[in-house]
């Protein structure tokens, strides 16, 4: 609630520090009673999906910091993008629409997908997970 008020109230700010690490200090310092790393990371997965979400809604761009997590972090962004087009297709189908995929609604979801611009910080991948994420 906090990070949308904000964004709500300051139409220049960015969303970031973001992201997915494995070598977070919350991550590794979990408490084992509570499910330990695994549980961790699976939090910190759904908060980072929410504050991409955030950033989509308000298209402000946003600085994500991945360490070590590659792969959860194209897998958030395929589930995003997953949710998203089958919102969109739900929608234009109750409206008649949804023609090959090429409805206006089903553009306009995909462009609001995602935040206007993803700036990666201390990104730690190969050429090949950059190319992934292109």
């Amino acid at each position: 609630d906090t990070l949308e008020t904000h964004l709500a109230q300051h139409p220049h700010l960015l969303v970031g520090e973001i992201g997915l690490c494995k070598m977070a200090k919350f991550v590794r310092e979990f408490p084992s009673e509570k499910g330990g790393k695994t549980t961790a990371l699976q939090l910190q997965k759904r908060v980072f999906r929410k504050q991409l979400e955030l950033a989509a809604k308000w298209s402000r761009p946003v600085s994500v910091h991945c360490v070590n997590m590659h792969g959860s972090f194209m897998e958030v962004l395929r589930d995003v993008l997953r949710d998203v087009l089958s919102d969109a297709k739900r929608s234009a189908e109750a409206s008649g629409g949804m023609k090959g995929g090429d409805d206006a609604a089903y553009r306009c979801a995909l462009r609001r997908a995602f935040p206007p611009a993803i700036a990666m910080h201390s990104f730690t991948g190969t050429a090949h997970h950059a190319k992934e994420r292109s």
